[in-house]
């Protein structure tokens, strides 16, 4: 499992989970019952009062215990209606307002049956139920707005904890994507072909384009340290780097490579992960292109779709032969990962045979020309 993985799965227990213990939650709701037996018991004695322990026992503790019946109904309600910033107004007034009368009806209600039961009313009757529900309106107004008060702080919460851990997840998913593209910039491989090419132009006194080979890697790496750190930036940011990388393959492959790009202009402002591009099109270049002695064809195409940002990478390759151990791959793994921690169900990655003949690789996210991540996350 890895660690972004084992991050991922950090998760705070929710309310009536599995660890729900009723006699420990009857034992809470006791607490405030004895309480009030408490509160009658010193009062008749400051008094001089006799002690009435039937009426004393029936007045006190099951009124919390209804409440403690109640509660599970009200967190559910809760847990539909949240109170939220942007709608608190309309949820109090529509559904819990509406919720604490009915719940204070029922509450009298099981009180008055609960004193006639016991003997200590002769009647049911329109007035006792009023006096059943106008004594502790006050204390049942307080216990509702406890209860919703107290489940919204823990759903604040373990919402806060989530969102620790989903940055902790995305912190580990781009330090492995910085690791993979510096590890790619000083690999040997790509190193010594890139110094052997620019070799290759200076012996045959093509030094204009070994100058200029030179600079393209020189830009490629200081563009991956610049935005070192960052979860999102423009898509034109990342199309930029695109085109160093490129043009260093290009300048290695000469005709045998050949990149078409086709994006909107009104999509370049947009915000998408970072490297997100660059893993992709260097393995369709090293499974796609580099095996053939063809000429092979790169195509990168980005679209605004109804809010989307839609972003393809295709080549003309051998195509997709087994899907299973694409889908396996590390590289396709963190990229789907990266894309569920920044937009959750809003995104989408797929991958098929395209027109080209190779394979098409697709991300779909939402468009937004602000960053979902509002800090930078700092990578050492």
């Amino acid at each position: 499992m890895s660690s972004a993985a084992r991050v991922q799965a950090i998760s705070i227990p929710r309310p009536w989970a599995e660890w729900f213990n009723l006699p420990a939650y009857l034992l809470v709701w006791s607490i405030p019952g004895v309480a009030a037996l408490s509160f009658y018991y010193l009062n008749q004695t400051v008094m001089a009062q006799p002690l009435n322990w039937s009426y004393a026992l029936i007045s006190t503790l099951p009124n919390w215990y209804i409440w403690a019946f109640l509660t599970p109904a009200i967190i559910k309600l809760s847990r539909t209606f949240p109170l939220e910033q942007d709608n608190w107004k309309r949820v109090l007034t529509t559904v819990h307002i509406p919720a604490l009368v009915a719940s204070m009806l029922v509450h009298s209600a099981v009180n008055l049956m609960l004193f006639r039961t016991t003997g200590l009313h002769d009647e049911v009757s329109l007035g006792l139920y009023r006096v059943h529900f106008f004594t502790r309106i006050h204390a049942n107004i307080f216990t509702y707005a406890a209860v919703v008060g107290l489940y919204s702080a823990w759903e604040y919460y373990r919402r806060y904890v989530g969102r620790e851990a989903q940055t902790a997840a995305l912190q580990v998913q781009l330090a492995q994507a910085n690791l993979r593209a510096l590890k790619m910039q000083i690999h040997p491989h790509f190193l010594f072909n890139t110094l052997h090419s620019v070799a290759a132009l200076v012996r045959k006194n093509e030094n204009r384009l070994a100058v200029n080979m030179l600079g393209q890697l020189g830009e490629f790496l200081r563009l991956a340290l610049e935005n070192k750190g960052q979860q999102e930036i423009p898509l034109e940011q990342e199309l930029d780097f695109l085109k160093r990388y490129l043009a260093i393959e290009q300048t290695r492959f000469g005709d045998r490579l050949k990149v078409e790009m086709d994006v909107d202009n009104d999509v370049q402002g947009a915000y998408v992960p970072n490297l997100i591009l660059q893993p992709i099109v260097e393995n369709a270049i090293h499974h796609g292109i580099s095996p053939s002695m063809d000429q092979g064809i790169i195509r990168i195409i980005a679209r605004l779709q109804d809010d989307v940002v839609s972003m393809t990478v295709a080549d003309n390759g051998p195509g997709l032969k087994n899907p299973e151990r694409l889908q396996k791959g590390v590289g396709v793994g963190n990229t789907q990962e990266r894309l569920e921690n920044l937009y959750g169900t809003q995104q989408d990655f797929s991958f098929r045979n395209g027109s080209l003949g190779g394979l098409e690789v697709n991300i779909r996210v939402p468009y937004s020309t602000d960053p979902i991540m509002k800090l930078p996350v700092e990578v050492e």
